[in-house]
């Protein structure tokens, strides 16, 4: 029985050791700049190029997305369009070369995402849920007229009957045909939330969202950029490129830190 208690300890330890799950760390990206300033806990770094104004801040990371406050002022005589998905964010700070005249980065960008866009599919799959949902009400209207002499002849058996009695083919049908009109009746409750859903994903990128802008002199424009988020446990530094023309950019660069929770001092360790 020792033995027994033993083996089982050993077997419940392993499975126990097995089932053990890392904790993710947690990631805080740091402007490198060190002249910067502070709103709502958001660290802004700012530069002046070639007429234009640029803010930007590290926000967090929201899902799959790494997103970034960014906020551009023209100062010149001349209209731009600001569209946010023509900034891009760098694993790498690039080399400049000398041939071309232009930095020259070893990893792809990453673009930011459109709004637009994201908008425009969200409204594609709320018209299909519709649909669907209208659908879904036709079926259950015809399921429902056809259930009407299956019920009825259900019902014309005996009610006082208490005895063990086989089921019918009739009983049966309405038995399974009140079974999917309930089954219709989750469905529409799940496009309705996937329909919820999807208005509280478009208000954010209605409301929340750096849109595609065109800034006169001395006006500005503030908003967030959503990029798709890479590994950053791989990449130390990232950079930001904000365009203010053909080849030209505001560039910014950011420090990627990874903080654990098996960490003694979290305080060292944030400086």
């Amino acid at each position: 029985m020792y033995h027994i208690k033993v083996q089982l300890s050993i077997f419940l330890l392993g499975l126990f050791t097995l089932s053990c799950v890392a904790p993710k760390p947690v990631i805080r990206v740091t402007s490198k700049e060190t002249k910067t300033t502070w709103e709502n806990g958001k660290e802004f770094t700012s530069y002046f190029k070639d007429g234009f104004i640029c803010h930007a801040a590290y926000h967090g990371i929201t899902g799959p997305y790494l997103v970034f406050d960014v906020e551009l002022a023209n100062t010149t005589d001349d209209d731009f369009l600001i569209c946010p998905e023509k900034m891009a964010i760098y694993t790498d700070n690039g080399t400049w070369d000398q041939t071309s005249n232009q930095i020259i980065y070893s990893n792809f960008p990453i673009y930011g995402t459109d709004p637009e866009l994201e908008i425009l599919k969200n409204e594609l799959a709320q018209s299909q849920l519709e649909a669907n949902q209208k659908n879904d009400t036709a079926v259950a209207v015809t399921v429902g007229a056809l259930a009407v002499p299956l019920i009825i002849a259900a019902a014309s058996a005996d009610v006082n009957d208490n005895s063990q009695h086989a089921i019918s083919r009739t009983e049966l049908a309405a038995t399974s045909t009140t079974a999917a009109l309930n089954v219709m009746d989750i469905s529409q409750d799940l496009n309705q939330i996937k329909n919820e859903m999807l208005y509280m994903n478009s208000n954010i990128w209605i409301n929340n969202a750096l849109r595609k802008t065109t800034l006169s002199k001395n006006e500005s424009v503030r908003g967030l950029v959503y990029f798709k988020t890479p590994n950053l446990k791989k990449f130390p530094e990232i950079q930001l490129d904000v365009p203010i023309g053909n080849n030209n950019f505001i560039s910014f660069t950011y420090l990627v830190k990874l903080y654990y929770p098996q960490q003694q001092d979290v305080q060292a360790a944030f400086k």
